[in-house]
């Protein structure tokens, strides 16, 4: 009979530890999944800013969005630069030959783990205009 009972109270010990180590691993897997589909995003969106029939970032930013769709992206977080320039200037004057960088940060907040608190994640796709 007293094994019983020590039976219920190590698991009752356990069991939280269980349990937290359980949830923090679904949190782990969900900032790995948000990382992946924001550098794919942001991958499509310069693959599409780099054809020359695109003639506006917006269509660009719907895209990162639009590829994205469990991150539920603004399209403000979407960024671009033209080779050196100036970030998010002269869409206009994107020529064959020249490197855009299509970049975006998403903020991650833990569902259950409140102890990873948020985290800002960076995703960015670079390649040369077609």
């Amino acid at each position: 009979m007293r094994q019983r009972g020590a039976t219920a109270v190590e698991f009752a010990l356990v069991l939280p530890i269980l349990v937290g180590v359980l949830l923090g691993a679904i949190d782990a897997g969900r900032l790995v999944v948000s990382q992946c589909m924001l550098n794919y995003a942001v991958i499509a969106g310069a693959r599409l800013a780099s054809v020359s029939s695109t003639t506006s970032f917006t269509t660009v930013q719907t895209a990162v969005v639009a590829a994205a769709p469990l991150l539920n992206l603004p399209t403000t977080a979407v960024h671009y630069q033209i080779g050196a320039g100036t970030a998010d200037t002269g869409f206009a004057t994107l020529a064959a030959g020249n490197t855009i960088r299509v970049y975006a940060s998403y903020t991650y907040r833990a569902l259950v783990m409140r102890v990873l608190g948020t985290k800002t994640l960076n995703g960015s796709g670079q390649i040369v205009v077609q």
